[in-house]
């Protein structure tokens, strides 16, 4: 599994190691900067005993003439850029090794730019004191510790990249392996949440890390999601198919009471409402079974080529009638002329519009407006049903999906809460993405298929196509 760059640097594992390798940095450097700091106090206290001791062997020449004449002698045998004498007598006259300089008082640190001479060090330790009839300044060059300051800064570098870049590499190696693991579990999860419960995580028994351990714990979880379900399932076919039969016999009894007893009105009012109910239960019954054999699989087994454009024209064709009694408005719109080839079973396709059709009719106040759209889109065919009708809330859109789920608005309406749940899994059958949104106002049904390249279409104009077999009005919704 690759995963992308932007998605690893946001990624925690990620975060984690730059964090460390920053810890790492700032301890590697405060722990330079302390042992740095520490030398140089006691190099600079040093030079301050150094300089206090010559200051203290000029105090003690009593006689000026010798002063002057020590100060002579050394300002002509020392380096400006290791020690800097500058006396200044009272009398103005000047002995030392530099041009100029500015007069200090007490013990402080100056630079370069204070003194005027030639070969001068960038920084020094001084100190100024009356000395006889004079000021006497002596300044020691802190070269040294400058030069200490910048083998501290190489070392620090030099031992440090090339950690950092180890670190980095390492801990780049690491952080993509561990989101690696981490996208694949994420993965999982979202495939079980959509649905798809077979999913499981490459996960080794004997292996104890903490992503291995909740890996595992995913796929136990789900193993027992999808026997809680297949079992559900099973159950709901069981009972569907056990009694659909009695029922119909049902229907059957009751037929023949209508036929062959005379019944007074109000009983014949009972045994066409019991009808009337013995047929919804079968609907529903027949409903649920069909449920179950698309979520089976089988169905797949008769997937071909088909062309979505005929099978949209053909029942919008069929529906046209209906929605003119019901006083509403179906009309279609096609992207081009060309065919949208989907692979998939047309008689269940077809029941999907024909579903999305008949709940639009039914919920949708005469007047209204249906219309039914077939586009292309990134490659893909794009079937779509929209109205101008109440709606479904948007919290409530997950749940008109799952069986036997209405609408408080729509109790008093016919339907078993069946018709969506069956879009949804034919739609999941065919690999196709069902999205319901507002219409602003009303309600849009969009369904994306997988299928061929549309840029391949023939351009030819599709004829309309007989009623596939088993399709009628009014199958169960």
């Amino acid at each position: 599994m690759k995963t992308p760059l932007s998605s690893l640097r946001r990624s925690t594992p990620l975060r984690l190691t730059a964090v460390l390798i920053g810890i790492f940095m700032l301890s590697s450097l405060l722990s330079f900067a302390a042992a740095y700091f520490v030398i140089r106090n006691n190099f600079d206290t040093s030079l301050e005993d150094q300089i206090e001791q010559a200051m203290d062997s000029y105090s003690a020449i009593e006689s000026g003439s010798d002063l002057r004449a020590r100060l002579v002698a050394d300002a002509a045998s020392t380096e400006a850029d290791t020690m800097i004498l500058y006396y200044v007598s009272d009398t103005g006259r000047l002995i030392s090794n530099v041009d100029r300089m500015t007069v200090v008082e007490g013990s402080t640190i100056i630079s370069d730019t204070a003194i005027e001479g030639d070969d001068l060090a960038d920084s020094y330790r001084a100190l100024g004191e009356r000395i006889g009839s004079g000021r006497l300044v002596i300044a020691v060059s802190r070269e040294p510790i400058v030069e200490m300051g910048e083998i501290f800064l190489t070392v620090f570098l030099i031992g440090l990249l090339p950690t950092l870049a180890l670190a980095s590499a390492f801990g780049w190696l690491a952080a993509r392996r561990v989101q690696v693991r981490i996208d694949a579990i994420h993965a999982v999860l979202g495939q079980l949440t959509a649905g798809n419960l077979s999913a499981r995580t490459e996960a080794a028994d004997g292996d104890t890390e903490d992503l291995t351990r909740i890996g595992l714990a995913v796929n136990q979880m789900a193993a027992a999601q999808q026997a809680s379900t297949a079992t559900l399932k099973q159950i709901s076919a069981d009972i569907a198919h056990d009694l659909k039969t009695p029922i119909q016999r049902v229907s059957v009894l009751l037929e023949r009471l209508e036929k062959k007893t005379p019944l007074s009105e109000d009983q014949k009012a009972i045994v066409g409402a019991a009808l009337d109910e013995t047929d919804r239960m079968v609907k529903t019954f027949h409903a649920l079974l069909q449920i179950a054999q698309i979520e089976g699989g089988s169905v797949r087994d008769r997937f071909e080529q088909i062309d979505l454009r005929r099978i949209v024209e053909t029942f919008v064709d069929v529906y046209g009638p209906v929605a003119d009694e019901t006083g509403h408005r179906l009309s279609l719109q096609i992207d081009g002329a060309g065919a949208f080839p989907v692979r998939g079973d047309r008689h269940l396709l077809g029941q999907v519009l024909a579903n999305l059709i008949e709940n639009a009719l039914r919920h949708v106040p005469a007047g209204g407006i249906i219309t039914v759209s077939l586009t292309a889109a990134a490659g893909a065919a794009v079937m779509s049903v929209c109205d101008d009708g109440p709606g479904i809330p948007p919290d409530e859109c997950s749940n008109v999906l799952r069986r036997l789920y209405r609408l408080e608005r729509s109790r008093t309406t016919p339907g078993n809460g069946l018709g969506l749940s069956l879009v949804a899994a034919i739609c999941e059958l065919h690999g196709a993405a069902l999205t319901l949104a507002d219409n602003a106002p009303g309600l849009s049904v969009r369904i994306r298929f997988p299928g061929a390249p549309l840029a391949e279409r023939p351009q030819a104009k599709a004829s309309l196509a007989p009623l596939p077999n088993g399709i009628e009005p009014g199958s169960p919704q």
